[in-house]
Formats: C-alpha cells, structure tokens, sequence
C-alpha cells in the first residue's frame, strides 16, 4: 500500500469489533468497579440537574423532561408546555404568517428527520455530552431514526457516557448483561452496572436493586432500597413497600416496615415530588405524582 493509500486508511473511522468493545467493557468494569469500593450503598440519591428553563430540579422521571438536540438542554414537560402554550396563543391572535413551535431555550426549530436528530446527537456528543451519547446508544439499540439496529454502535456510546458520569448507561449496560444484545450473559456485571446507575442517582436502577434483592431472599437489603427510592419520589417503590406493609399474602417481612415508617415515607415521597414542579408544571396540569419513576 503506497503513502497515499495509508493516509487515506488513516482518514477513516476505526471499525468496531466484538473484540474491541468487550476490551473496553472489561477496562469499564474495572473502573467502575473502582467507584464502588468504600461506598454507602445506601446513601440516598444525589440531587437531579436543573431544567435549563425555569431552573427547577428535574424530575427523576424520564417521561417528564425532553432533551432537545438543536442546543443540548434538558427542559421539563411544563416549561415544554409553557412554550408551546405561548405560541399556540400568539398564531390564535395573528391571522398572519403563522409562528412554528420552537426549542423553549434556543428558539431554533427541532429537527423533525431522523437523519437530522442523529446528525444533531453526534456534534452534541462531541463535546462530551454523557446526554447525547446515551441518547444515540438508545437510537442505535432500538434501530430507530431510519438507522439499523446495532447493538456495539450501542454500547461504545454508552461506555463513553458512562466515563462521562452517566447513571442511565450504565443501567443500559446492565440491561445488556442479561445476555440478549450479543455479550454474553453477566448477572455479577449486571449488578455492577445496575449498582453504579442507582449511586449516581438513577432511582429505576435503584428500585431493581431492591427487586434482585427483595428476590433473592435478602428482604431487609431489599426493602431500605426501596425505601431510598420512595424518599426520592419513586411511585413503584412505595407501592411496594405499601404491599408488604399491609401484608397481603404475597410478600414478607412486614416486620421491616413499621407504621411510622410508612408514615414518613408517604410524607417524604409526596414531598420528593412535589419538590421538581414549578408554577409552569402547575398552570399546564403535568401531574408529576402519577409520572413519577
């Protein structure tokens, strides 16, 4: 191959491999493994990021914030709301040129082609974007955006977004050590990554580990999972919880849940979510209680 045919070689994105992403997977366990050692499994959840509009802690719950790829801000549904309020008023007014929905921060139009989201996804990512990064391992799991499904393009996202601090790659990554999207089955590395995501403040992860636990028989470990994620506004953990307490037969150890436990927890998990709403979440009915993860 003559120096032309190298520098071109060169010019190109390095394919990748099985091989080469089970390698960095490895380098990650290990990592992460590292993150792990001398922690407080059961210190509660640190605080959300705020919503780039009204500056109010997002919700824990995905459902109720979106993350717009024309300028990288993560924006909860009421100010979403609020936005498109607006601009459903204003052309209501004007029998004029008619005034597009627009990002609530950027005021630039979102893109509305598959293509284009990707295109957006991946110069956020390159900045280091642990948000943009997962999002396009997401695109790339589920062969959405009009890109095939695929499953290393997936994980050497998410691997990148879990080096950057990400809680929701790394319970992507668990999720594939169940052994369907072509790694082979980890239920150790499973935990690992589900462990991580729950300390860095994902409470879906947090509420399955107090179900692997709560399953496998270690009740107690179970059931102060569940309530951490209950403190921090889970919905499903306190449901839980309200089962074994009023002990309907199909759960154990209600010795663990006094009365005034349950008490606290009602209180503390209304207060959890009443804490991410703002006047704009309030003036346009997102009822966050029944959104709640």
């Amino acid at each position: 191959m003559g120096k032309n045919g190298k520098k071109a070689q060169a010019g190109k994105p390095k394919k990748l491999t099985p091989k080469d992403v089970s390698k960095r997977l490895n380098a990650l366990a290990k990592k992460v493994g590292e993150e792990l050692k001398g922690a407080d499994l059961f210190a509660p959840l640190p605080p959300t990021e705020d919503c780039a509009i009204c500056l109010v802690p997002l919700s824990r719950c995905v459902a109720n914030s979106t993350y717009f790829t024309c300028c990288g801000n993560m924006i909860c549904t009421g100010c979403v709301g609020e936005n498109e309020a607006l601009i459903k008023k204003q052309n209501e007014e004007n029998r004029g040129k008619k005034l597009a929905f627009t990002c609530p921060f950027c005021r630039e139009l979102p893109p509305t082609q598959g293509d284009e989201i990707v295109r957006q996804l991946e110069a956020i990512a390159l900045k280091n974007d642990h948000n943009a990064l997962t999002s396009l391992g997401d695109i790339f799991a589920k062969g959405s955006c009009g890109l095939p499904q695929d499953d290393l393009k997936a994980l050497d996202c998410w691997i990148k977004a879990v080096e950057l601090g990400s809680p929701a790659a790394c319970r992507n990554i668990a999720a594939f050590y169940l052994g369907d999207h072509g790694i082979s089955k980890d239920m150790e590395r499973k935990d690992l990554f589900q462990i991580v995501s729950a300390l860095r403040g994902c409470v879906i992860a947090r509420h399955n580990m107090g179900k692997s636990e709560y399953d496998s028989g270690n009740h107690e470990i179970g059931i102060r999972h569940w309530k951490i994620a209950a403190e921090a506004g889970s919905q499903p953990s306190l449901d839980v919880l309200k089962n074994i307490y009023n002990a309907d037969g199909k759960f154990f150890r209600k010795e663990f849940i006094s009365k005034e436990c349950m008490d606290s927890l009602y209180r503390v998990c209304h207060d959890a979510q009443e804490e991410v709403k703002s006047e704009e979440r309030k003036k346009h009915g997102h009822d966050d209680d029944k959104m709640m993860c």
